[in-house]
């Protein structure tokens, strides 16, 4: 398997059959192999996490799907698949299924070629000191808990997971909280815009103490991970 970080929540995933794009808004795609089926996910419809610049790649790749989060104002067809929160769909060899999100839109869980792998999107521990009223925090809080709980204990090979400074001492909760109740192997930070030192800071600390080694730092823009 390989992965290509893009920017902020894109990422690229190379299989030997097929390729994963997930949650591109901007910055310098790969080139992609033709010979390989392309699938598109876009979690919702925020600007930092879907641009109808993907649906360019039908241009110059023969085989594209795009998998997108219902909120976002795009037709079904044969190309376009819409998915709602909790839902399972099967395309082709991969089995999706959706988790609803914190925010907007949906996380995915992607079954495909013996491997599971996770996109949060949005999902996440979302706490905003001094913006949102404690109720609004608490609410925030169990909604991302109920949906975790939900996958609680499965196996996943990778997964991809928020970790956002804005949020101040409380950047890690959603990322911690999933992997204490997920049997990871590898976990992908993002949604950290360009502070690329807040993953050193984060492995550093005593909350990622007993799962530091399965996080992969990111330090750059199109850097490539051999899994």
């Amino acid at each position: 398997m390989k992965i290509t970080y893009i920017h902020h929540s894109s990422f690229v995933v190379e299989l030997k059959n097929c390729i994963l794009l997930f949650d591109y808004f901007q910055g310098n795609l790969p080139e992609f192999n033709n010979d390989k089926k392309l699938y598109v996910f876009s979690s919702h419809s925020h600007h930092d996490h879907f641009n109808k610049n993907i649906f360019k790649l039908k241009r110059i790749h023969p085989d594209v799907t795009y998998i997108l989060s219902n909120d976002i104002n795009a037709t079904e067809s044969k190309n376009i698949r819409l998915i709602d929160a909790n839902e399972k769909l099967v395309i082709d060899n991969l089995e999706i299924e959706t988790l609803q999100s914190s925010d907007l839109g949906v996380a995915f869980i992607v079954k495909i070629e013996n491997k599971t792998i996770y996109h949060a999107g949005d999902l996440n521990w979302w706490h905003w000191e001094g913006e949102n009223s404690p109720e609004e925090n608490t609410y925030a809080e169990n909604l991302f808990k109920n949906s975790i709980d939900k996958i609680k204990g499965i196996n996943i090979d990778v997964a991809f997971l928020p970790l956002d400074s804005r949020q101040g001492n409380q950047y890690y909760l959603g990322f911690d909280y999933f992997m204490r109740n997920t049997n990871t192997k590898i976990a992908f930070p993002m949604h950290f815009w360009s502070n690329h030192s807040l993953v050193k800071t984060f492995k550093a600390s005593n909350h990622a103490l007993n799962y530091k080694d399965k996080i992969l730092e990111i330090n750059h823009n199109n850097e490539e991970f051999q899994l």
